[in-house]
């Protein structure tokens, strides 16, 4: 049997806050199984496009995993293990996890989530922790549904070990019961999809009952496709991208500053934002004059004093200026990254402008400091024109 690459790095971010894993079900490969029909683009490959601060992984194994679980010439609980080892030794588990899975690749994915819960193994037992969101494509949560899709990709495997499929164990109840109980528990949102046309035109392999690991009180989702296709989005239009991308926004809007864009020690602070920019010297005025924005001027400029009035009171090398230098680290680099360069950069118009900086400066820096009442909407606009009045940020592409 050839070499078949487990854990594939797709895309790697210098300062990741999330990362996205990719697992495909039986007969599938780490890539094929993410390929277009159209056009066979790997569209994992989209996803850096509109989350630049997030590494991205594919997952393989042996296609034949369990047919030959069926046959009981393997467990599935082994490849759960050795998937699991693979995350721990790639340092996956340091931050918020989202899983996509396809088919059996979800079952899977809840034997790895059961198996890293209760681990002795520090590494393992992140995995579970930092799991964010789950999300299933056409991934059958009930025997009947199994053991058909199995017939389908494998229909040389006899009934009788299609039989072991069919929950006669209590395999796939107890199973499904840890994950609700453990999605629920952990608060995992999961989100689930099943397909409307028949394979081959022969079976709906998935059903929406099947479809429905019943946590909380998510409902699957419809696609228009059959159950090979369902992960094979067309474009960047299409249903399954654009609501991926909708749940994944949401994580990560949560998840935490990296402690190198925080740290409040004095002696790791490089930058020192009560001194202006040399590289660009215009004033917040003439900043906003270009951007065509010189209606907020006025308002602007009052936030920047008052951020002003308070940063120079706090004294060269105090906790409190610490801190401060923190947030406006954290303000700039959130801003510059998916405001600027995702947004200004590429002709936004202002109310694109204006919801990136909701969804990736302020609501982001709000959540990660909630315990610091100090840290409103209010203080990080203040923070933000602070740092445009000091010549660190800009509003205009010039």
């Amino acid at each position: 049997m050839p070499d078949i690459p487990i854990f594939s790095e797709v895309y790697a971010s210098d300062t990741p806050l999330l990362d996205i894993l990719f697992i495909h079900g039986l007969t599938g490969k780490s890539t094929e199984t993410w390929s277009c029909r159209s056009t066979d683009e790997y569209w994992p490959n989209w996803l850096p496009n509109t989350f630049i601060n997030t590494s991205i992984y594919a997952l393989g194994y042996p296609s034949s995993v369990f047919v030959k679980w069926a046959k009981k010439e393997m467990n599935i609980h082994e490849r759960a293990n050795n998937l699991l080892e693979h995350l721990a030794s790639n340092s996956v588990g340091n931050r918020p996890i989202v899983f996509i899975t396809h088919s059996l690749g979800g079952i899977l994915t809840k034997e790895m989530l059961r198996i890293a819960s209760g681990s002795a193994d520090a590494g393992w037992r992140k995995v579970a922790d930092q799991t964010r969101l789950v999300i299933f494509l056409a991934t059958p949560h009930s025997g009947a549904s199994l053991a058909a899709i199995v017939k389908f990709a494998a229909p040389h495997l006899s009934s009788s070990y299609v039989d072991l499929l069919t929950n006669e164990t209590g395999y796939l109840t107890s199973l499904n019961q840890h994950y609700r109980d453990q999605a629920n528990e952990a608060n995992i949102t999961t989100v689930s999809y099943y397909e409307k046309y028949k394979t081959k035109n022969v079976a709906l392999v998935v059903s929406p009952e099947s479809a429905d690991p019943g946590v909380g009180k998510i409902r699957p989702v419809a696609v228009d496709a059959d159950h090979i296709s369902i992960c094979k989005p067309d474009n960047q239009d299409s249903l399954i991208f654009t609501s991926i991308c909708r749940h994944i926004d949401d994580v990560i809007k949560t998840c935490p500053i990296p402690e190198t864009e925080t740290n409040t020690d004095a002696s790791f602070t490089v930058t020192d934002y009560g001194k202006e920019e040399a590289s660009d010297r215009r004033d917040l005025l003439q900043k906003l004059i270009d951007a065509g924005r010189e209606h907020e001027y006025q308002h602007a400029n009052n936030l920047q004093n008052k951020f002003a009035q308070r940063y120079y009171k706090l004294g060269l090398y105090t906790s409190a200026k610490a801190d401060a230098d923190a947030i406006l680290a954290s303000v700039e680099q959130r801003f510059i990254m998916h405001v600027y360069a995702n947004q200004i950069c590429k002709g936004a118009s202002d109310d694109e402008i204006a919801n990136a900086l909701q969804s990736h400066v302020i609501d982001p820096l709000c959540h990660s400091h909630k315990a610091d009442e100090r840290l409103s909407p209010t203080a990080i606009l203040q923070a933000l024109y602070f740092l445009t009045e000091q010549c660190h940020i800009q509003w205009d592409a010039s």
